[in-house]
């Protein structure tokens, strides 16, 4: 039977987005922890108007009175001072963070620096490992608790939970059923981390898998032609000129039309699947919204956007394609 401790544990909280927020609120409602500060990035400019916003670390620490340390670019000198003014604490917690972390940050709290990592490591380590799991059609997944190190997403393992992933889901599904799984279990884990109880598990130098990277604005272009020939056969792959993302992938499909309508989940909503298709007016650029495969392995397209133009079903648009 589990014993809670029997201090209150001190973590800080290092990241940027509302995934960050869950988890971190998970603790702060948990008589076992407190969230004495934590580490995120400052406003940065949104939307059309370019208007200066807050992160939603930054809002949620600000409206329950807990400091915040505002990087801008880098973590420097200076934000070190600020850090090393701030309570001790056991535990660094480190969710959606973007930043290098130097070697003084990792050693700071007296326990250990931890991250939430959404993929079976040592598969996907990087960035974006639910849009990676998701492109090469992965069934089977886990969200990792792990020791941070110096080296990208390779410290030991605490634990892994078991994540079954569904045909239907799209990257914002992936992160959301990773973070509902971990945040239930959050704080105990980090009990029983803090009482020894838990072993870890050393992970290999080399990972299984390329390096979930970044995505990009071209990762998600296909060329029309491409997608003509995914929709009028079952052609594998390597039967078209695809974008370095998709080639690097193909290998994990048996079609085409397979590739694609995995790519349109794990690149939704950003960078998206988009392609350039002629029509009367010249080239217009087309966002692929919702497509799938049929049982013959051809691409079926459901929801796409013309540039300019709202959503529509791709049946009642495909007209006006020449």
């Amino acid at each position: 039977m589990f014993n809670p401790p029997q201090k209150i544990i001190g973590v800080s909280v290092a990241g940027s987005t509302e995934r960050t927020v869950q988890v971190a609120q998970v603790l702060l409602e948990s008589p076992d922890f407190q969230v004495p500060w934590v580490l995120t990035g400052g406003p940065k400019l949104v939307g059309r108007k370019q208007v200066l916003t807050p992160n939603p670390v930054s809002v949620w620490a600000t409206r329950r009175q807990i400091p915040i340390i505002q990087i801008e670019k880098k973590i420097t000198d200076q934000i070190k001072t600020e850090v090393q003014a701030q309570p001790a604490v056991d535990v660094l917690l480190v969710v959606d963070f973007g930043y290098l972390i130097p070697a003084w940050l990792l050693e700071l709290p007296k326990l250990a620096p931890l991250n939430i990592h959404p993929s079976k490591l040592p598969r996907w380590r990087g960035s974006s490992p639910g849009q990676f799991v998701l492109l090469y059609g992965e069934k089977n997944s886990a969200v990792t608790l792990m020791i941070m190190d110096s080296a990208l997403d390779h410290g030991p393992i605490l634990t892994q939970l078991p994540l079954a992933v569904e045909n239907s889901w799209t990257q914002t599904d992936y992160y959301q059923k990773s973070f509902d799984l971990i945040a239930a279990q959050l704080p105990s884990l980090i009990s029983q981390f803090a009482l020894g109880q838990l072993k870890t598990t050393t992970q290999p130098d080399q990972s299984p898998t390329p390096v979930a990277r970044r995505l990009i604005r071209d990762d998600g272009f296909i060329e029309w032609q491409s997608l003509q020939i995914a929709m009028q056969s079952s052609a594998t792959p390597d039967q078209t000129k695809l974008n370095p993302l998709l080639t690097a992938a193909a290998s994990a499909h048996p079609s085409l039309a397979t590739l694609i309508s995995c790519a349109c989940r794990a690149l939704s909503p950003w960078p998206g699947v988009w392609t350039v298709v002629p029509t009367a007016q010249g080239e217009r650029r087309m966002k692929i919204l919702a497509c799938r495969c049929s049982e013959k392995n051809q691409l079926i397209l459901e929801t796409v956007q013309l540039e300019g133009k709202q959503l529509m079903s791709w049946n009642k648009i495909k007209q006006a394609i020449h």
